[in-house]
Order: C-alpha cells, then sequence, then structure tokens
C-alpha cells in the first residue's frame, strides 16, 4: 500500500473514530440519566397581608391570630412541577422555615384532580404526640402549664416544619401548596425551604422564560462553535494547502449567525417599541 493510498484513508479513519467515539460517549450517559434522574422543579410567590404605610396609617391597622398580635405575616405559595418521563409514587415533600418563625397553617392540592395533599404518616404521628403530651400537662394555680425544654423544642419543630405526601406525581403534574407565614420579631423575613429526599429524584428552582432561553442559547452556540472547530480541523487536515480558505469560509459561515441574531434583536425591539 503506498503512502499516497495511506494518508486518503487516514482523515476518513480519523472521522471514523472520533464519530464512534463521540456515539458511544453520548450511548453511555443516555443510558446513564434514562429513568434515573428525574427533574422536579418549583416556584415561589409571596405576599404579605399587612401593607406598608406610613406610620401614622400603619398604627392603626392591627392583625390578629388567635388573639393575638402579630407584626409580620405572609403567604408563601409553591407549585411543583413533575418534569421528568415518569410517574412518581410517594414523594415527600418537606418545608423548612428558620428560627423565630412560625408556620401558622398550610395546605397542599394536586392540579389534575384537585384533590387535597395530607402530612406524611411520620410528621401526623409526631404532631399527634407532641398534641397529647401537651394537652395532658397539668395547670398550675396561676392557670399556667409547666413546660418542659424538650417539650418546647419539639413543639418548635412544629411550628417551623411541615413535611406533605403525594402519593403519586403523575408526569407533567403539578402540585400547589399555600402557606400562612409569620416572620420573627426582629423584622427579618424568613426563608421556607423545601426540599425532597426520593430515590433519583433532584429539586431545581425554576428559573424564568427569558434566563433558561439566554442559557439555552449561549448552551447551543458552544456546542455549534466546538463542531465548528472539529469540522474545520478535520477539513484542513485532508486538504492543507487549502487550509486559508477553510478558515476564512468557517469565519464568513459563523458570522452569519451573528448577524442573524442582531437582526433578530433588532426586531424584537421595534417589535416592543410599537405594541
Amino acid at each position: 500500500m503506498t503512502s499516497e493510498t495511506i494518508n486518503s484513508l487516514f482523515p476518513s479513519t480519523i472521522s471514523l473514530i472520533v464519530t464512534s467515539l463521540f456515539g458511544l460517549l453520548v450511548g453511555i450517559l443516555v443510558e446513564k440519566f434514562k429513568n434515573r434522574l428525574r427533574i422536579i422543579t418549583y416556584e415561589i410567590y409571596t405576599q404579605n397581608l399587612k401593607p406598608d404605610l406610613s406610620p401614622s396609617l400603619a398604627g392603626k391597622i392591627q392583625i390578629t391570630l388567635d388573639n393575638r398580635v402579630i407584626h409580620s405575616l405572609r403567604t408563601i405559595y409553591f407549585k411543583f412541577e413533575n418534569k421528568s418521563n415518569v410517574d412518581l409514587e410517594n414523594v415527600a415533600i418537606k418545608f423548612s422555615i428558620g428560627p423565630g418563625a412560625f408556620i401558622q397553617s398550610g395546605e397542599g392540592y394536586l392540579s389534575n384532580d384537585s384533590s387535597w395533599l395530607k402530612w406524611t404518616e411520620s410528621h401526623n404521628t409526631f404532631f399527634e404526640n407532641v398534641l397529647a403530651e401537651y394537652t395532658n400537662l397539668p395547670v398550675d394555680e396561676s392557670g399556667k402549664k409547666n413546660i418542659s425544654d424538650e417539650l418546647k423544642n419539639r413543639i418548635n419543630h412544629i411550628y417551623s416544619t411541615q413535611e406533605f405526601l403525594v402519593p403519586v406525581f403523575n408526569r407533567n403534574e403539578s402540585a400547589h401548596f399555600n402557606f400562612l407565614l409569620e416572620d420573627p420579631l426582629d423584622g427579618s423575613l424568613a426563608n421556607l425551604l423545601p426540599s425532597i429526599v426520593h430515590k433519583s429524584v433532584k429539586l431545581e428552582r425554576k428559573i424564568d422564560d427569558d434566563k433558561a432561553a439566554k442559557q439555552n442559547l449561549w448552551t447551543a452556540v458552544s456546542i455549534g462553535t466546538i463542531i465548528v472547530i472539529i469540522v474545520l480541523s478535520l477539513m484542513i487536515y485532508s486538504n492543507p494547502p487549502q487550509t486559508i480558505l477553510i478558515i476564512v469560509a468557517g469565519i464568513v459561515g459563523f458570522s452569519y449567525s451573528i448577524i442573524g441574531y442582531l437582526i433578530l434583536g433588532i426586531y424584537k425591539r421595534i417589535r416592543a417599541f410599537f405594541k
């Protein structure tokens, strides 16, 4: 076999090897994550129940709960979506808040059939035990109950944590939760944080559509640039005398996408201006 024949076969051999390795890598990744990594996204919306007013007006407004004045009360709404391609079972969603804040109430339901969601069995049992122990405490002469530090900690845990069970979380279904939250007395805003401990399930906060579109755009540009570089390198290796022409053609071709992106941006700005 002559050297010319070997040189003519060498680029195609490299291309075949690269393609095979790329296909193998993609196959491994698909097999690894297929039906294993399930994504549940969530959104948070908060609203203050006490409006921000001037001191003269705000002093005339009070929020009471069980005959107790509350200085800061908020509603927090969560929306969870099953973005995976499989249906999930027995998904426990836990909500926790920092010290000094209290979860006054909470509820959850599924979007498809509007069925109400209940606490997990462990959380409900913990609540019932604490409630029974507190109820059975004797009352002293002043009408007060002597609560131990250990019981106080468990009561605080009830006010700072709630755990709901989603028996069946179908694909593309959403679960909704509403909470009534009392912030700490120091005026700070507490964060109510969700968490899920479930096999092969990952919880992610949903990003807005504009941010997602920009992220996808730069991802596509990066992948396209890598592919162009690989293709140009193979072409240059196959035809060394045409190196400059190949590079110029690649730059010109890549510039078309930039020009197209700029034209699209100008078009969107003009359309938004005349809306």
